[in-house]
Parts: C-alpha cells; structure tokens; sequence
C-alpha cells in the first residue's frame, strides 16, 4: 500500500529551481522589457544596404564566390547576345535597305508601265491619240474628183 506524506517546501528564493508563479512573472517582465526594446527604433533605423552588408556574415565565401561567378557568366552572356542580336539587326536592316528597297521600286515601276502600255492599246479611249491608220482618207474619191497627183 502507498502511504503520502506531505513534504513542506523548503526551499529560499536563492534557489536554482523556480516555481510556475515566478515563471509567470519573469514571462511578463521579459514581455514588458521587450516591448520597451521595439519602441527603440534602432532597428527601423537600419538601411537596406547595412541588411545585404549583414547576409555577408551570414553565407559561407565559398558560396559567395561561387554566386559571384555565376552572375558574372550570367551578364556575360546576356551581354554577348544583345551585342549579336544588335550587329544582326543591322546586317539585315541595311541589307534591306541596299537591296530589297530598290528591288521594290523597281518591280513598282514594271507594273506602271505596263498599266500604261494597257492603256495605251486599248482603242477609243478620249483624250488620247490612235493608232495611226493604213493611208489617208479618200475624200476625194468619195466626191467624185479625182485623187491628187493622178491628173
């Protein structure tokens, strides 16, 4: 059978063990002076350059390094391709100047003249000269005198 037997504390304030009441009130006092820390603004005061500054201390060199090659290639080749695609744009933007341009006007001009050559073919057309004919008319003959030259 189990016998209880009460046990007094007797224990001082000097003691290493605390009981949940101390607890609580150490919590709240901690609660208290850590408000009182965030009033402070310290913290607000510290800019994004002295943060990025601070991560330094935070990642390895090796990694840093290794980041810092990376974005060095990454720059590099983005820097080589907007120079390629620039002196690409060029060639074919001149090239097309110097060649497909005049082509252009050229073929412009065929298509004119040949509407003009339509248009100059196609008979009865006001304002515009015929065709010639075979031989001047024959007035006289229609009269009845005779032609010139003939007496």
């Amino acid at each position: 059978m189990v016998k209880l037997v009460e046990i007094e504390n007797e224990y001082e304030s000097d003691s290493q063990y605390t009981t949940d009441s101390e607890v609580a009130s150490q919590v709240e006092s901690d609660y208290e002076d850590s408000d009182s820390e965030f009033e402070d603004d310290d913290i607000l005061d510290e800019s994004l350059l002295e943060r990025l500054a601070a991560l330094k201390e935070i990642v390895p060199a090796e990694h840093r390094q290794m980041m810092s090659r990376s974005i060095s290639r990454i720059s590099h080749w983005g820097e080589f391709g907007i120079k390629l695609v620039g002196k690409l744009s060029w060639v074919f933007t001149t090239s097309a100047l110097l060649v497909v341009f005049p082509l252009a006007l050229e073929t412009d001009r065929d298509k004119m003249m040949q509407q003009w050559e339509q248009e100059q073919q196609k008979p009865g057309v006001p304002g515009q000269p015929q065709a010639p004919q075979m031989g001047p008319p024959a007035m006289g003959m229609a009269q009845g005198l005779p032609a010139p030259g003939l007496a």
